[in-house]
């Protein structure tokens, strides 16, 4: 059996502007985890895959390879079952094999993910996307006995999110794959994207070439300061609020346009003074960024900083935090930089407001690509 566990993700800094090819943000890896086991199966007769994942109900959906590829036997429950990141993440890594001279594999794969409550199936936000396209090319690759780098498992991943949405910045993919605190730039999406569909693509030729803006690199943590994450109580729908936004930045181009440029500004100063190790300097910057969507959706009229979020920023900033929205805001969480030592008058003033404090920490970080 073939065990993977990945992290979720909570942006930092670069929410909304990372969505444009060459634009950047700053995340962090959270410790709640999409789990995954896979265990291979019999290669007799065409090859055989079993997907068993919370989504489903328990039950295991059947896909059995056919020439070109694997197909459900049942395409409806397939459907509802919530697969496209899980197919499209297997899909690239066949593809990836069958390059590599590797016929198709058969296996059972178990998905469990505990990024949402276990007790309540409340959403929080953390990336589940992401997190799950990993594990499966992760787990897969092994299956397959594919030596992936950092580079290339990464690569592999992106490709897989993007074919399922190519408007997606992938920085919940680099988050989750990479884990600590994480630097993001967005590749050329379009010319990813392009490149899939020629039938003539060699996919190993592609993944092995540098692409056209991506970064994914790790960042120290701050010193001196503790990172706290709360829940305002109710999920928010980043795709139709990234499509909203999408929607008012073809109406007010020059102000979207300053707005991504002053995002990354803001996110290369988060970035230095993490580097520099001046926590000081991390909060400006923090702070910066979350003015810096206020800003943004009082001109875009989208609603990125919810009443709630609005109250846990304010919660925190009276305790002398500094926080911000974390992601496309609308409900899901905010985040708060704090001395240690007043943690728990935080923890306390955000329950009383109606926030849920997270026990969320940060896992380790792999290496770099730059």
């Amino acid at each position: 059996m073939i065990t993977v566990a990945v992290p979720g993700k909570l942006y930092i800094a670069g929410e909304y502007a990372v969505l444009e090819p060459g634009s950047a943000a700053v995340l962090i890896a959270v410790d709640r985890y999409v789990r995954v086991r896979l265990t291979p199966t019999p290669s007799i007769g065409p090859a055989v895959r079993t997907i068993t994942t919370d989504h489903a109900r328990g039950r295991s959906i059947e896909f059995v390879h056919r020439g070109a590829g694997f197909e459900p036997v049942s395409a409806a429950e397939a459907d509802a079952a919530g697969l496209s990141h899980v197919l499209a993440a297997l899909a690239m890594v066949d593809r990836y094999a069958a390059g590599s001279g590797r016929g198709p594999v058969g296996f059972a794969l178990d998905i469990d993910s505990q990024l949402d409550d276990a007790e309540t199936g409340r959403k929080y936000g953390l990336g589940s996307s992401g997190a799950v396209t990993v594990a499966a090319v992760r787990a897969a690759a092994r299956a397959y006995g594919l030596p992936l780098d950092a580079a290339t498992e990464l690569k592999l991943a992106l490709l897989s999110v993007f074919s399922v949405d190519p408007h997606c910045s992938g920085g919940d993919v680099a988050a989750s794959a990479r884990g600590g605190w994480v630097y993001y730039r967005t590749p050329d999406r379009a010319a990813l994207i392009s490149a899939l569909a020629r039938r003539d693509l060699d996919l190993g030729a592609l993944l092995r070439q540098p692409w056209k803006h991506l970064a994914a690199r790790s960042l120290p943590s701050p010193r001196e300061l503790s990172l706290q994450v709360g829940w305002v109580g109710r999920p928010a729908s980043s795709s139709a609020l990234v499509a909203a936004m999408k929607q008012a930045a073809r109406q007010h181009r020059s102000v979207y346009r300053r707005f991504v440029d002053a995002s990354d500004r803001c996110v290369e100063q988060l970035v230095t003074a993490c580097r520099a190790g001046d926590d000081r300097a991390i909060e400006l910057a923090l702070s910066a960024a979350g003015r810096l969507l206020r800003d943004l959706a009082a001109a875009s009229g989208v609603a990125i900083e919810s009443p709630e979020l609005s109250r846990l920023r304010c919660l925190a900033e009276e305790l002398g935090a500094v926080a911000k929205s974390s992601g496309a805001g609308g409900g899901d969480c905010g985040i708060a930089l704090i001395d240690p030592a007043r943690v728990p008058a935080l923890r306390r003033r955000w329950r009383a407001g109606g926030i849920e404090p997270l026990n969320l920490r940060v896992p380790e970080r792999k290496e770099s690509i730059r």
